[in-house]
């Protein structure tokens, strides 16, 4: 039978005692799972806005350095590869990652939802695009990926037109503005903060990702061998990112400075990111993790597939663990 928490321990005097420590003449394993000691949770994460909770946590202390080390990396298909490699345990990734690395035989599951897009992926346009009517024919400017793919679908389903209806032209996210101004494309499917920038410039947006909610979502994400042997790691991870969501609301001013000096913006760029996103809490994650998540991986799946995204099948199972939400 598997324990959820499988014992408590207390400082007394200088000295830990298991609270189950009495259970060892009856030869119970709990007492084994309380004196083990777990190896390193390690998680890879990138200077995306919402998974600057965890770096906070880390960064405060609320993280233990000896159970948990947060490592930032540059991009996540650096995360990706290293977790192939058994180089990381888990990592911040979207759902879209996610399911690429499941395609790529990488086990993993989904232990909590960071954030959810709400207008921080836009579809603009420039002079001559300034509403869905006038997309047909025009060049879109797209990343490669699967949130590109994602908005793609959904503003041509919106617009009533098929892809072979507009002429995509592949970019990279920092090609963005500088494609964009030099007129090289007539609408761009973009993020935070780019898209802002573009919008203080003239840009209109056509579209955004509040437009279709829930569909573009970040998650934390561990290999699923980890939840035997990093079970405690795993929770800690996991209320360290709610408790600086809690400690946001109290301290909006200094987790501001945090973030803004993490990401490079101003305060009031950092209020235009975090007004495009949703940040669920413990209450929603729990509803997340008990059947919509695995729903919109599913949809998802269907996106990628016929973007190209996906070159071999995904054997999803099911991706959720709610375990780690349900309380402190």
């Amino acid at each position: 039978m598997e324990v959820k928490h499988p014992a408590v321990c207390l400082p007394d005097s200088g000295r830990r005692h298991c609270l189950l420590a009495t259970l060892a003449v009856l030869g119970s394993p709990l007492l084994t799972a309380c004196n083990t000691p777990e190896p390193l949770l390690r998680i890879g994460s990138n200077g995306w806005p919402g998974y600057q909770f965890l770096s906070w946590a880390a960064d405060s202390g609320v993280l233990s350095p000896q159970q948990i080390r947060l490592l930032r990396i540059s991009s996540t298909t650096l995360a990706m590869r290293a977790l192939s490699a058994g180089m990381l345990d888990g990592a911040c990734l979207t759902l879209d990652e996610v399911m690429t690395s499941l395609s790529e035989g990488i086990p993993l599951k989904v232990v909590a939802v960071l954030d959810v897009s709400n207008g921080a992926d836009a579809v603009l346009g420039g002079d001559s695009v300034t509403s869905l009517a006038q997309l047909a024919g025009k060049r879109i400017g797209v990343e490669g990926n699967a949130v590109g793919a994602v908005m793609l679908d959904a503003l041509l389903q919106r617009a009533g037109l098929q892809h072979d209806q507009v002429m995509v032209v592949p970019l990279l996210l920092d090609q963005h503005e500088a494609a964009f101004e030099r007129g090289d494309v007539d609408v761009l499917v973009t993020m935070e903060p780019q898209a802002s920038r573009l919008r203080a410039r003239g840009a209109s947006e056509l579209f955004s990702s509040a437009d279709i909610p829930g569909r573009i979502v970040d998650v934390l994400a561990v290999h699923e061998q980890v939840l035997g042997r990093s079970r405690r790691a795993v929770q800690a991870l996991v209320d360290g990112h709610f408790a600086m969501l809690q400690r946001y609301s109290r301290e909006e001013q200094a987790g501001k400075a945090y973030m803004a000096s993490q990401l490079g913006v101003s305060h009031a760029e950092l209020q235009t990111i975090f007004a495009g996103m949703h940040l669920p809490g413990r209450a929603e994650n729990q509803r997340w993790l008990t059947g919509r998540l695995d729903q919109e991986a599913r949809n998802l799946t269907s996106v990628m597939r016929r973007a190209g995204l996906l070159p071999r099948p995904v054997t999803q199972g099911q991706l959720s663990v709610p375990d780690f939400v349900e309380g402190a």
